[in-house]
């Protein structure tokens, strides 16, 4: 087994895989980002409502430049896209973790959201330029997996500095202060990344896949487009109202400090990081998007049961029973929306596919998902939440539920 993953990463190109370190890097960070930020937000004395604003502020940036972005990608390639958007990950990091007022705080939380978005917008198209069809299942399988090998390690330090911190310095686990030492070990490891994101800029690779006028940059086939999109924004929304809200549900409703929380995400990204190494088995069993609709449908009755319960047990288990069947399908989603449209709209595709998700998970659901919590509770915004994970499904099933993509023919 060893061997066998060994050789298939020598299979790949040396462009991918300094894309994957690169992105795996840039995963921990994130996890930490993810993990430390509503618990930042909420020691510096904002009330959850805030907080989702805060969450869904980067996304309403995404959708006034996503598409263009994608677009412009397209055109003229990915180089100076991915220089810029590290650079500013690399600045919003270094911020984080330094300042302590406010105001500053936000917008350095803003900027590093914003440049990891925009990475995330590139991340889809790169690996299909940089992949043959037969082997595609296979890379975005491995990129998926060694998301939450990055994210098992990002909780687990996101969660242990700020209590390493609390036994050193005798202040609270949950203190600003302490959550802010999480923040420098995130910018260590964006500029750890940054050699290798040099070393991707100078591909040759990178270049624009066609030339094409500046007036056709945006003519794409819309009918197909929106019809991708539609289950991609449903799934967006409501996965925003939930996952960026687990580590506020797992401290007020059950008490728990950082550290138990990053070790209860740590041990998911763990379980999430066997279940994706599956997906090329499941996809051929039962076809791409069958799973992947199915994967969504199965999320809303496991999400009540987050919502609902007063177990922390049972609780812990819905999250990561329904964490599993969601990382069975996401892989499928990036490798679908790149084999239903041609090669020339592939960044196109992935910028759209990331702003409409962007949008709802990090904008509409959020921001929806913090105002009824005010109102109702965690139960009202969870269940609204699983109302939108069983629309998504259904809607890709009844337009996808029978198509075949080009990779399922090897």
């Amino acid at each position: 087994m060893r061997s066998r993953l060994v050789q298939r990463w020598r299979d790949f190109s040396p462009d991918a895989r300094r894309l994957l370190v690169y992105s795996f890097l840039g995963f921990v960070a994130f996890a930490v980002f993810g993990l430390i930020f509503n618990l930042y937000m909420s020691a510096l004395g904002f009330r959850n409502d805030l907080i989702g604003v805060f969450n869904a502020l980067p996304a309403a940036v995404v959708l006034l430049v996503g598409l263009p972005m994608g677009a412009l990608a397209d055109r003229f390639g990915y180089r100076p896209f991915i220089l810029v958007a590290s650079a500013g990950g690399v600045g919003g990091a270094i911020a984080l973790g330094l300042v302590s007022a406010r105001l500053p705080a936000v917008l350095a939380a803003g900027l590093f959201a914003l440049s990891t978005t925009i990475l995330g917008v590139l991340g889809a198209p790169l690996l299909a330029q940089l992949s043959r069809p037969d082997e595609r299942v296979v890379l975005y399988s491995v990129q998926n997996s060694l998301s939450w090998v990055g994210s098992l390690l990002g909780y687990l330090v996101g969660g242990y500095v700020p209590e390493l911190n609390a036994r050193l310095t005798h202040t609270g686990a949950g203190s600003a202060a302490s959550l802010r030492r999480a923040f420098l070990v995130m910018a260590v490891l964006e500029v750890i990344s940054l050699p290798f994101v040099v070393q991707l800029a100078a591909s040759p690779r990178l270049r624009a896949s066609a030339a094409m006028p500046l007036r056709m940059l945006l003519q794409v086939d819309w009918r197909r487009f929106l019809r991708v999109l539609i289950p991609q924004a449903l799934l967006g929304i409501g996965a925003g109202m939930l996952l960026n809200f687990l580590q506020l549900y797992l401290a007020q409703r059950f008490h728990l400090t950082p550290g138990p929380i990053g070790l209860v995400l740590a041990v998911g990204a763990l379980l999430a990081t066997g279940v994706t190494l599956t997906v090329p088995a499941v996809s051929r069993v039962f076809g791409i998007t069958r799973t992947i609709g199915v994967s969504q449908l199965c999320g809303a009755p496991l999400i009540l049961v987050i919502a609902f319960s007063t177990s922390l047990p049972l609780a812990i288990l819905a999250i990561y029973v329904r964490q599993s069947f969601l990382n069975i399908q996401a892989p499928l989603s990036q490798l679908f929306g790149m084999e239903v449209v041609s090669e020339q709209e592939r960044a196109r595709m992935a910028s759209a596919q990331n702003v409409v998700f962007s949008l709802g998970f990090a904008g509409v659901g959020p921001l929806i998902s913090g105002l009824l919590q005010v109102r109702g509770g965690f139960q009202l915004a969870f269940s609204v939440s699983a109302l939108f994970y069983l629309l998504a499904g259904t809607t890709f099933l009844l337009l996808f539920g029978r198509l075949r993509l080009p990779s399922e023919a090897h």
